[in-house]
């Protein structure tokens, strides 16, 4: 198995995107044996979102990893674990780096309280 290098340098056009999201997808489904939701933001969003198409590429996707540990860790408490995997294996099948998919920006969120 191919190591995993620490950065992403591919960029991840619309087209990039769509192809790699696909393969997660369906890494995830395996998974878990259904649909799971991850939320994403940032510059990915502004490479796909029809009518904000205001950047060509990105170098990663961020999403809000706590939102999925929030939604699933009760439901499989190896969600995290099964998360990373697949997140793992996609950046192996298509050469790209480690943080390709990320939740640095968790940590400047705001928390959601009850």
């Amino acid at each position: 198995m191919p190591a995993i290098k620490a950065h992403n340098d591919v960029l991840l056009t619309r087209e990039k995107l769509l192809v790699v999201l696909h393969d997660l997808s369906t890494r995830l489904h395996r998974a878990f044996g259904h649909q799971v939701r991850l939320l994403i933001h940032g510059g990915a969003i502004m490479v796909l979102h029809a009518e904000l198409r205001s950047r060509k590429s990105t170098r990663d996707i961020d999403y809000i990893h706590r939102a999925f540990v929030r939604d699933y860790g009760s439901y499989a408490p190896e969600a995290e674990v099964r998360l990373k995997s697949c997140i793992a294996a996609t950046a192996r099948a298509h050469s790209l780096g480690g943080d390709w998919m990320n939740a640095h920006a968790d940590v400047a969120l705001p928390m959601a309280h009850e």
